[in-house]
C-alpha cells in the first residue's frame, strides 16, 4: 500500500503580496512567460506572489516557477472516492498547488460547501483565497479562518479602475478584530499600477489584477510595474503617509 505524497511545505503567503488570475485567458507558455516576470520582480521588491491557474496546469507551472504560489482555480469538498470530473482537496497536493481560490464570483459555493471545502483544504495543508463581496460575506468567511479573504466588490470586477475604495481600512479592522490572522486583499477594477498603490497604502495585506496586466502592450512588463507599486504602497501605508482623497 502506498503512502499519501506530504502535503504542501514550506513558507506561507504574507504581505505584501500580489495575485494573478489568467483564468482561462492564456495558454502555458503564455501563464509562464508572465509568471516569470512576475516571479522577478516579486524577488526584487519583496513581494510574494500568487498565480492562480487552471488545474490542468498545476504541476508544469509550479515546477517553472517555485518562486511563485500557485493556486488553483477551483476545489469541491468532497472527499476520495469514486466521483468523476471533480477535483479534491488530495489532487491539488497531488498536483503541486500551494493553495486553491474559492467562492469567486463565476464559480460561487453555496455557505457549508464552502465551510467544508475551507476545512479540507486546511487538513490538506493547502492555503486557502476565499471571495467576498461585501462586509457581511467577508465577516462570515472571516469565521472559516482562511489564509486569505479577497474583498471584490461584484459591480468592480472586470473594471476599468480609478475606483476609491473607503470600505478597505473598516472591514479590514473588523476581520482583523474577528480573525486576526486572515490576510486581507481588495481586488476587482485594479486596472492599473496606481490602483494597486492606493489599495496597499489603505493598509491592504494584498492586491491583484488580471485584466490590467493581461490587457497591457506588454503584460510581462505590467506584472512587474503592478509589483513594484504593490510595494510601494505597501511602504507608504508602514511609514504613516496620508492616502490622498
Amino acid at each position: 500500500m502506498h503512502e499519501a505524497p506530504p502535503s504542501p511545505a514550506g513558507p506561507t503567503v504574507s504581505a505584501p503580496f500580489f495575485e494573478l488570475g489568467p483564468k482561462n485567458l492564456l495558454r502555458l507558455p503564455e501563464i509562464i512567460e508572465v509568471g516569470e516576470a512576475a516571479q522577478r520582480a516579486g524577488a526584487q521588491h519583496g513581494v510574494a506572489v500568487v498565480l492562480t491557474v487552471p488545474t490542468a496546469l498545476i504541476a508544469q507551472t509550479q515546477a517553472a516557477l517555485p518562486g511563485i504560489f500557485v493556486f488553483a482555480q477551483p476545489m469541491v469538498s468532497d472527499g476520495t472516492g469514486a466521483s468523476v470530473g471533480r477535483c479534491i482537496a488530495e489532487s491539488l497536493v497531488d498536483a503541486g498547488a500551494r493553495g486553491v481560490m474559492l467562492g469567486h464570483d463565476s464559480n460561487p459555493l453555496e455557505p457549508a460547501a464552502l465551510a467544508l471545502a475551507v476545512e479540507r483544504a486546511a487538513a490538506n495543508g493547502l492555503m486557502t483565497m476565499v471571495c467576498a463581496g461585501s462586509d457581511e460575506q467577508a465577516l462570515a468567511i472571516a469565521e472559516l479562518a482562511p489564509t486569505i479573504i479577497l474583498y471584490e466588490p461584484p459591480q468592480l470586477i472586470g473594471g476599468a479602475g480609478g475606483t476609491e475604495r473607503p470600505w478597505i481600512r473598516g472591514i479590514d479592522a473588523l476581520v482583523r478584530d474577528a480573525a486576526p490572522g486572515v490576510l486581507m486583499m481588495h481586488a476587482g477594477g485594479v486596472g492599473s499600477p496606481e490602483d494597486a498603490r492606493r489599495i496597499m497604502r489603505l493598509g491592504a495585506a494584498g492586491t491583484g489584477s488580471t485584466s490590467g496586466v493581461l490587457r497591457a502592450d506588454s503584460p510581462a512588463l505590467a506584472v512587474g510595474e503592478f509589483i513594484a507599486a504593490v510595494r510601494f504602497g505597501f511602504d507608504e501605508h508602514l511609514a504613516g503617509v496620508t492616502p490622498n482623497p
